[in-house]
């Protein structure tokens, strides 16, 4: 069948979304292109689809796919954290995060955009959002005719211009480009927490200690045990600054998290900036961390990206839990009554008479990065969500859901994500072996690699992508149909340049044993939820590979070094004040 009819493009399109909802078909399919390999017998791929009831070919059904590429958003799901704009000036500056969650839910720094369009594999919107953006995807396949592997970035990536009309670095168009990989930018809800340990660099070099700050929630931030009035925050370099205009202070600081423990042994949130305590003051360095947990105000926070384990063994989502003091704290925005916390323990616990729950939940400090990075807060636990209701494991991360924490949605936009990879990766490889094209083993291994990472998200690939993700979209013309190859054999240049790979391999114990094996390209960090579980020993391996401009990287690595060097000079001054 060396020529298109409708029919047989109706066959290939059905067979792509057939493959995505049920992905066993695309082992079976995998499996077929390495016996015709093996066998050097290319036209025997047609016999197999044939066989399964499908009359097309492997090129057709890459036309299939690059019609769902051009037409359907959902193709595209997944977290754009890794991301840049260009300056005017020729510089760059870490960029919000953009999400894909299907083909009508798309957000722009955890905020839901309106009225876009899509067409042609370019995301367009503007008008009733607080930014306008035009962007075009492009993906950089993983498995290629080339003997060699690739060495940089493969995967899903866009780039075009971003107008942002409420948040720095400017009201004007930016070159905007973005990659899948951590997030770097945050709302201000994932850096909740009481910074009670904080110094100020004097001008004579000596460091004294700072006045605590509070973020208790993206509206309340708290210096010294003063609400700060008229701040502003732009999540992108996580900067937060406000005016002597409204208060008696003005500052400006940027928050960041430390994966790698200081001198002191501290891992976690942090910032770094400027302070200056009144009207005729000089602004002196200022930076903090969180508080070594004394009470239940350390916790203090907004754990917004929380899961519910059900009886099934399946996760939903959870209601968020936010610490606001010693005095208050809110389940789904209701206060708990009668609540109890124990100092010595660190668990919070509270009754079903005069709640709609009861729980008993234990925070614990995230001390060892997660698979993406996240170090901080968190909380494990039981749920009862009503009287006649079986309590069950709830586990929290400070953070919105989908800012790069994880929590239900994001467990399942990862599904999403990693299934149609593995499957769309299978599609490509064995068009080549169709086309008379020899497989090099490493793509054999990079599509087993693709898989196993499919069945740890949906075990036994039983589940596959959504029936409304899976649409290949509008009826393929065979006089006029998508090109043949560029999904699989191109590449799409951008504005980030690589960085290096660094392994690290580390070991967390916090009432459970968790193992983790990180691969990560940047030393900025991001939050992916992690679930926290009684007694339970797992393993998780990731690797993230990303990019990022070259100019935005040494920026953080700057930053990283002062923090950790404010952090040693209170450790040093520790002594004397005893």
């Amino acid at each position: 069948m060396s020529n298109g009819n409708q029919q047989s493009f109706n066959d290939a399109q059905r067979f792509l979304q057939d493959v995505l909802i049920t992905p066993t078909l695309a082992q079976s399919y995998q499996e077929a292109g390495q016996q015709a390999q093996s066998q050097s017998n290319p036209g025997s791929l047609t016999t197999w689809l044939l066989g399964q009831g499908y009359n097309t070919t492997p090129t057709q059904i890459v036309q299939a796919q690059e019609q769902m590429q051009d037409t359907q958003l959902a193709y595209w799901t997944g977290t754009y954290g890794t991301t840049s704009l260009k300056k005017s000036d020729g510089t760059y500056v870490l960029g919000p995060p953009l999400v894909i969650v299907d083909n009508t839910i798309v957000l722009l720094d955890n905020v839901a955009v309106t009225n876009f369009k899509f067409t042609n594999k370019t995301l367009t919107w503007g008008s009733g959002n607080n930014s306008a953006g035009n962007i075009t995807f492009g993906e950089v396949p993983a498995v290629t005719s080339n003997a060699n592997p690739p060495t940089g970035y493969t995967g899903k990536l866009f780039s075009g211009t971003l107008q942002q009309n409420q948040c720095a670095p400017s009201t004007a168009a930016l070159v905007y480009s973005g990659q899948i990989g951590p997030i770097t930018s945050f709302p201000l809800d994932n850096w909740s927490g009481n910074y009670g340990q904080a110094s100020i660099k004097q001008a004579d070099g000596t460091y004294a200690k700072g006045p605590a700050l509070i973020v208790q929630s993206a509206t309340v931030v708290i210096l010294d045990q003063t609400p700060i009035k008229n701040f502003t925050y732009c999540s992108v370099g996580n900067l937060l600054s406000w005016g002597l205009d409204s208060n008696a202070t003005a500052g400006s600081i940027s928050f960041s998290r430390i994966t790698t423990p200081t001198s002191t042994g501290y891992v976690g949130p942090t910032f770094y900036g400027t302070l200056q305590q009144s009207s005729g003051a000089t602004a002196l360095q200022y930076s903090g961390v969180l508080s070594t947990p004394t009470s239940l105000a350390d916790w203090i926070g907004v754990y917004g990206q929380t899961t519910i384990t059900e009886a099934s063994g399946s996760y939903t989502a959870g209601p968020p839990l936010t610490v606001i003091g010693n005095t208050q704290v809110t389940l789904s925005g209701a206060n708990l009554q009668n609540f109890n916390y124990d100092v010595n323990t660190n668990v919070l616990t509270w009754p079903i008479t005069g709640n709609n729950t009861a729980g008993k939940i234990t925070f614990v400090r995230i001390t060892t990065p997660t698979s993406a990075g996240y170090v901080g807060s968190s909380f494990n636990g039981t749920l009862q969500q009503s009287a006649t209701a079986t309590a069950l494991p709830f586990s929290g991360i400070l953070g919105q859901p989908y800012s790069g924490g994880g929590g239900y949605q994001e467990t399942t936009l990862q599904k999403v994500f990693t299934i149609a990879g593995y499957v769309m990766t299978v599609l490509g490889a064995i068009q080549f072996i169709y086309l008379g094209v020899k497989i090099a083993q490493w793509a054999w291994g990079k599509i087993s690699a693709w898989r196993n990472a499919a069945e740890d998200v949906d075990p036994g690939l039983n589940d596959g992508v959504p029936q409304p993700d899976a649409n290949p979209g509008p009826e393929i013309n065979p006089d006029n149909p998508p090109p043949e190859n560029t999904t699989t054999d191109t590449t799409t240049d951008t504005n980030a340049e690589p960085v290096t790979t660094t392994d690290t391999t580390t070991d967390v114990t916090t009432e459970v044993t968790t193992e983790v094996t990180t691969e990560v390209t940047t030393e900025v960090t991001t939050e992916v939820t992690t679930e926290v579980t009684t007694e339970v020993t797992t393993e998780v391996t990731t690797e993230v590979t990303t990019e990022v401009t070259t100019e935005v990287t040494e920026v953080v690595t700057e930053v990283a070094v002062e923090v950790v060097e404010v952090i040693v000079a209170l450790e040093e001054e520790e002594p004397k004040k005893k």
